[in-house]
């Protein structure tokens, strides 16, 4: 144990001296905004601090009260540090999760030694019910704030310019897939999908807010399919629990229009959801195609999608035959995001479908663009579409904010 305390010690001082006199070599901090150097020289002041008590733990081994604080405090501090730069991590702030993972190989070491020194005469048994203890106090501890770092790092943001808009006698028109099994080419079985919740729910309360009066559309009508998984602890978003509790909102999704009876150009904004559901019908639908170019040469309506929603965008033509969405600058999940799932067997991936027909594709990108986002407007301001789950807020309040001009 002596030998790992220097070992320690010497990790700290060097980790340290690095951070806090030189923060530019590490390309992670250089690369990112001043907070992060100023944040790697704190950590570094904290590990030069550590450091040195490691070194004077060493060198007086035999005060076994100092051994004692040394192995608690070292303990406390490589979990807290492996939280953090994890969290980090998943922020985008370090490429590398290997920071972490040191950490969480020295928290574990640490805590053998300190077993070893502080509970050597305790029961074996209640050395596993301490152990465990431990093991399961952090766990809860990142899965409490789990949902609080994903936040941050780009999940479901808080949209930092929201605003409060009155559009009493404005209508909203939500369109979702029908489609609910997520199935490989040739197959009726799978996981079960249908349309991300919060590309429905968010929209839905932002528009109703407003004042706005707010109907459901599917392609085939009926009982919309939710995916599952949208309504998971970390994945759950205000609107969805605004959602369970809503009972009319329900009533709205299970008796959700068909598309084929509704008039497109009776509304205000035209939402397009999307989720996986949508990528198996929005995209081939030659009704909503159509629809949705009526509702373009209506001239009124704000035509909205997020995510895979912006596929039922790319069956709508103008008068002379071509594709409308062609030139326009349109954005919609990218084909890394799907990369990352794993899930690439759906008909349809919306930055291919969009590329293909020459639309200004955009997009923004990090290690893990399931956290990016990113709203854009066409020049005639009557296409806005975002990213992915992550850009409902800010693609809503911006169509509610280009209703609020027109009203005008």
């Amino acid at each position: 144990m002596k030998r790992f305390i220097l070992i320690t010690a010497v990790i700290e001082l060097l980790a340290g001296f690095v951070l806090f006199f030189v923060p530019q070599l590490v390309p992670d901090l250089a690369n990112g905004p001043g907070s992060h150097m100023a944040l790697g020289r704190m950590y570094g002041a904290a590990a030069i601090g550590l450091g040195i008590f490691a070194f004077q733990v060493w060198r007086n081994f035999d005060n076994d009260a100092l051994v004692k604080t040394f192995l608690s405090t070292f303990v406390v501090f490589h979990l807290g540090a492996f939280i953090s730069i994890t969290a980090s991590f998943v922020a985008g702030v370090f490429a590398n999760p290997a920071a972490a993972v040191l950490h969480l190989v020295l928290a574990i070491v640490t805590s053998i030694y300190l077993f070893r020194n502080n509970f050597a005469a305790v029961p074996r048994g209640r050395r596993i019910l301490i152990g465990a203890g431990i093991t399961v106090g952090t766990l809860v501890v990142l899965f409490s704030l789990l949902p609080n770092i994903l936040n941050q790092a780009g999940l479901h943001p808080d949209y930092a310019d929201s605003k409060e808009y009155k559009l009493p006698g404005k209508k909203a028109l939500i369109i979702t897939t029908s489609h609910a099994v997520l199935s490989t080419e040739g197959k009726t079985s799978g996981l079960p999908t249908g349309v991300f919740g919060s590309e429905m729910t968010v929209p839905y309360y932002e528009f109703q807010d407003a004042g706005m009066e707010v109907e459901l559309a599917s392609i085939k009508g009926g009982q919309i399919p939710i995916d599952p998984s949208s309504f998971l602890g970390i994945l759950k978003t205000k609107a969805d629990n605004r959602y369970l509790k809503d009972k009319e909102f329900q009533e709205k999704v299970k008796n959700s229009l068909k598309i084929d009876d509704v008039d497109f150009t009776q509304y205000d904004a035209i939402w397009l959801a999307g989720g996986w559901g949508a990528a198996y019908d929005l995209g081939n639908s030659e009704v909503l195609g159509k629809k949705i170019s009526e509702a373009y040469y209506a001239e009124e309506p704000v035509i909205g999608s997020v995510c895979h929603g912006a596929l039922g965008l790319i069956q709508a033509k103008d008068t002379m035959g071509n594709y409308l969405i062609t030139g326009r600058t349109i954005s919609g999940v990218s084909d890394k995001q799907i990369e990352e799932f794993g899930i690439k067997f759906t008909p349809y991936h919306p930055e291919t479908e969009l590329r293909k027909l020459g639309v200004d594709y955009k997009a923004t990108t990090g290690h893990l663009d399931f956290l990016q986002t990113l709203t854009v407007v066409d020049k005639e301001r009557r296409f806005v579409t975002g990213q992915n789950q992550n850009s409902g807020h800010e693609t809503a309040q911006t169509i509610l904010s280009i209703l609020a001009e027109k009203s005008k």
